[in-house]
């Protein structure tokens, strides 16, 4: 792997990019699940079978055109750094937001499956393939903002290669065939993190939720929980396909966005009556986390992703400017702990005698470092 978490080749990371709605969404990621015929899913399969699926799904890799973009790792051998920024890049799965702590430096965050994982990544971080984990393979694509059409082909192109090199189980009547029957079919998952902090404030989530209930989707905080009802760190969900049984591809996607557009409108309506609205509130809530912002030494994750979401809100009805959406997104990502953690191992930076000895107060001191450079030159507009 790259020596630097933010790319794994020249170039920046895609989430420093710009994308289509990026208002609301942050980031979508397309996953294929496939599996191998004539071996049993992850869940019963023995360890040499699980050896063997991951070996074959490394050497179909090794006949790819232009092999050399494509790295093959295994897991279990990086150290606990490099699988938390894995992690914290929804390139290995993390675990589910109550049953983790965003905030704590040292716990392992990441998924456990019954069998030993490998994995093969892009060397732009855009695409891999995840091997033994849910499914005997997960082909994921990933991009800023909603661009659902270019990471179906990137997946697809990937599943077109390795069907001339492996036999993927599947049938005439329910297509392929995945551990989740819901999961079969095409085996597609769509998956977008959208920013509402509207609908938050205006508490008018729950239609939300119903609303995606109904159309057979999940919806979910994707970074935390807060104490108010429906409620979210950052105002941050993970909203996903529920099935990939009905329709094709297209279909999906197609079905998905009409959902996103719904939800995406109510919130640009939810956020401008905050403006015309509830402008006090408003601007107490921009003040407020742009003071913690400038001029807090030590800041959690949690606190970090609230400050972010707060500018984008305010970036995004311009009453902030400065900075920009992509910035934020990319924040986003560099303030999780492994990130940080991965700056301070490597950057030259000079802490405190009172910080210097403990590795969680140096990572959240340096976070408030990047979130203060951040909001450095920004201007408030009301």
């Amino acid at each position: 792997m790259s020596s630097h978490p933010d790319t794994f080749s020249s170039g920046e990371a895609w989430f420093t990019e710009d994308g289509p709605e990026s208002d609301i969404v942050l980031s979508t990621r397309i996953r294929l699940a496939r599996n191998l015929a004539d071996f049993t899913f992850p869940s019963t399969l023995k360890p040499d079978d699980a050896e063997r699926v991951q070996a074959l799904v490394f050497d179909a890799f090794s006949h790819i055109d232009f092999p050399e973009r494509y790295q093959c790792v295994h897991p279990n051998n990086l150290d606990f750094s490099s699988k938390q920024i894995l992690g914290e890049r929804g390139i290995l799965p993390e675990k589910d937001f109550n049953q983790r702590n965003i905030n704590h430096v040292f716990q392992d965050g990441l998924k456990t499956f019954p069998c030993s994982t490998g994995l093969v990544i892009r060397t732009d971080g855009r695409l891999s393939c995840l091997i033994n984990c849910q499914d005997h393979i997960h082909i994921s694509s990933f991009a800023s903002g909603y661009n659902p059409h270019i990471l179906w082909n990137n997946c697809k192109e990937i599943d077109f290669f390795l069907q001339k090199h492996l036999q993927f189980a599947a049938s005439y009547d329910f297509g392929f065939l995945t551990s989740a029957i819901n999961e079969s079919g095409s085996g597609m998952c769509i998956s977008i993190r959208a920013l509402l902090p509207g609908l938050l404030q205006q508490r008018k989530l729950k239609e939300i939720f119903d609303l995606v209930i109904q159309k057979n989707c999940t919806i979910k905080p994707a970074l935390g929980g807060t104490t108010l009802p429906f409620g979210a760190l950052g105002s941050c969900y993970q909203i996903s396909t529920n099935s990939s049984f009905s329709g094709n591809e297209e279909d999906q996607i197609t079905e998905f966005t009409a959902l996103l557009h719904l939800i995406s409108t109510q919130e640009k309506e939810a956020r401008q009556y905050l403006f015309e609205n509830k402008n006090t509130i408003l601007k107490h809530i921009i003040y407020r986390m742009y003071a913690i912002a400038r001029y807090s030494r030590f800041l959690d994750c949690s606190e970090a992703i609230d400050i972010l979401s707060t500018l984008h809100l305010g970036v995004s009805l311009k009453v902030i400017q400065g900075i920009s959406k992509n910035e934020l997104h990319a924040m986003m990502y560099r303030i999780r702990n492994a990130h940080v953690d991965f700056l301070r191992k490597t950057g030259n930076f000079s802490f405190e005698k009172d910080v210097e000895q403990d590795i969680s107060l140096m990572i959240a001191r340096l976070r408030a470092v990047l979130i203060q450079e951040l909001v450095e030159n920004i201007q408030i507009c009301f």
